[in-house]
């Protein structure tokens, strides 16, 4: 009873990106709107999704540690400045989709550039390392990311920039959660970046 109790706000939380997301394409979906305004919606709206999942995963892994670890302090601060930063892009993204985007893009690259920590509760060492080295890939797509959306919203080849950004949403998460099955992270209840 206590657990769940504790978890309730997590799941509002949750709901707000949800929320987000369907907000995201219910502003987009006028009859005025251009392919590529949509392409980039559609993506949107799915990276809100999978960074609900991702707060919900970062904050629960917070819970089943100790406080007691200045590195799970800072990485408490950073993840909740993240979530409320990102939920800001997204729901600026109704009315703003490429600014709300952006803002969005600055605080995965925030969180990516500071997030020094990697929790894994469920396994034998349960706080690790986040080396930059194993960072820069993810660092590497959230540049080009927010080049590609720089590019459709100074109007440089939208329809080729929006699909190649949905394009890369689509690998990351079918490489997220359909190739990456039984890694470490995996098992041990932590989540890949």
């Amino acid at each position: 009873m206590h657990g769940a109790l504790v978890l309730w706000p997590l799941r509002l939380l949750v709901v707000s990106f949800w929320i987000a997301a369907g907000g995201i394409i219910h502003h987009s979906l006028t009859p005025q709107q251009p392919v590529g305004t949509l392409t980039i919606a559609l993506a949107l709206a799915l990276v809100c999704v999978d960074q609900g999942r991702m707060a919900w995963v970062d904050l629960r892994n917070i819970h089943q540690v100790s406080l007691a670890d200045g590195r799970v302090v800072v990485f408490t601060i950073v993840t909740a400045i993240t979530i409320i930063w990102e939920l800001i892009g997204f729901y600026l993204a109704w009315q703003r989709l490429a600014l709300g985007m952006v803002v969005m893009l600055a605080s995965q690259l925030f969180f990516n550039t500071v997030a020094q920590i990697q929790l894994y509760p469920q396994s034998s060492e349960p706080i690790r390392p986040f080396p930059f080295k194993a960072r820069w890939p993810v660092l590497l797509a959230n540049g080009v990311a927010l080049g590609l959306i720089t590019l459709w919203h100074t109007h440089h080849g939208r329809q080729l920039t929006s699909g190649l950004w949905l394009a890369m949403v689509v690998i990351y998460l079918i490489a997220k959660y359909c190739l990456v099955t039984s890694t470490d992270a995996g098992a041990s209840g932590g989540e890949s970046p």
